[in-house]
């Protein structure tokens, strides 16, 4: 078990965060199946779907800049349990208020976790320092293998749970997982990042060029971002609103859906993120956008059940390819003491930019159709993966 362990890079902080995503992600991989699906079911429309999409976007990109800030200036760990401590807020709410009002409280909590659907930057940065870069990659991989397995099993479980029992069962299930993991990270997650006391107050100078200035050396990473942010939240802000309302798809097919898209990103992740440790990120970086491309255009083209499991499990190798060499990356490029920061500004400018996405979604959706949001999505992926293309890898440093 020790070299498996070593082999997977689950050793410390790595074992801990997978243990806490086995207790906490059962919830959350059936919340991610009928959260659009119980929205449509209070009485709300397509286009204010998208209005609350729109609230979780603006609220992410506020928590990305805030997490990251908050983790280069106290440490990891406090960073990691405040956010998960929104989310729990988030569903709390969620489950008290029985009113659609509340339902922009409970998006605002959710997105400022930065944990949902959606990479917390104390949580990469902690794992990025956690191991050597030489397994950075691998680490990521690993615990989103953890993620996606859990999902898989779960996707479906919760498409069944809410179609015979309700949707507040998921809920609960959430809120007991996500206490019992932010006792585990309380207890036994050990801090990397040891910061010296701030020297002086932040003036609105410095605040604009730390956090949220653009650093010039990483300007082509911001324009990746800006590109994916507006291009995913428009393609795929509504998808399964969409699915529900135009294909008469009900829970359990879409959670058999992201059954598929887990248990291929599951089995995937360990081997890619190898991959991305021995070939570089760029490579891996290119072939999620080919995917990203192949994806989106199988779902414009296809109407059947069958059609959708089967690109929506080929877009999982996306995401797979994508994520961890893309942390590695930005990890590499950065010093410690701004690492966190930067992961979050990058991810803030990606959610400022969908902000307007899912409105103009589903705007879109209604006067032209289902496919009208994918072939914007299109255009913007192949803007994207022209600036990968041309991306200079070369300061990497496995630092």
């Amino acid at each position: 078990m020790g070299g498996l362990g070593r082999f997977l890079a689950l050793e410390g902080n790595i074992r801990v965060m997978a243990v806490q995503l086995l207790v906490s992600q059962l919830g959350f991989g059936m919340m991610y199946v009928v959260f659009q699906p119980y929205v449509l079911a209070l009485g709300l429309s397509i286009t204010e779907l998208g209005v609350i999409q729109s609230v979780i976007s603006l609220s992410t990109a506020t928590g990305l800049v805030f997490w990251g800030a908050v983790s280069d200036r106290i440490g990891r760990k406090p960073a990691l349990l405040l956010s998960n401590a929104s989310r729990l807020v988030a569903m709390v709410v969620l489950i008290a208020s029985g009113n659609t009002i509340l339902l922009f409280v409970f998006a605002f909590f959710l997105g400022f976790s930065a944990l949902w659907m959606q990479a917390n930057p104390a949580r990469s940065t902690l794992i990025s320092e956690s191991v050597g870069a030489g397994n950075r990659a691998t680490a990521y991989s690993t615990l989103m293998a953890i993620t996606q397995i859990v999902n898989m099993v779960a996707a479906s479980a919760g498409g069944y749970i809410a179609i015979v029992a309700g949707y507040y069962p998921i809920f609960y299930v959430c809120v007991v997982g996500d206490v019992a993991g932010l006792i585990l990270l309380s207890l036994y997650a050990k801090e990397t990042h040891h910061p010296k006391a701030p020297e002086g107050g932040l003036n609105l100078r410095t605040i604009l060029s730390r956090y949220i200035i653009p650093e010039r050396r990483i300007l082509p990473l911001y324009a990746i971002m800006l590109a994916m942010g507006f291009g995913y939240n428009t393609g795929y802000g509504l998808f399964n609103g969409a699915l529900v309302d135009t294909y008469g798809f009900n829970t359990l097919q879409i959670g058999i859906m992201s059954t598929a898209f887990s248990l291929v990103w599951g089995v995937s992740s360990i081997p890619l993120g190898k991959l991305a440790d021995r070939v570089g990120r760029k490579p891996m970086l290119l072939a999620s956008c080919l995917f990203a491309i192949a994806t989106n255009i199988g779902f414009s083209i296809f109407r059947s059940f069958e059609a959708f499991v089967l690109f929506n499990a080929l877009s999982a190798f996306d995401p797979a390819c994508w994520t961890p060499s893309w942390v590695s990356l930005v990890s590499e490029k950065v010093p410690p003491s701004e690492r966190s920061t930067a992961l979050g500004k990058l991810d803030a400018y990606g959610r400022f930019a969908g902000i307007p996405a899912p409105y103009f979604a589903g705007v879109l959706y209604t006067r032209y159709g289902f496919a009208a949001p994918l072939l914007v999505l299109l255009g913007f992926a192949l803007v994207w993966s022209l600036i990968v293309l041309r991306l200079d890898t070369s300061s990497e440093k496995g630092a």
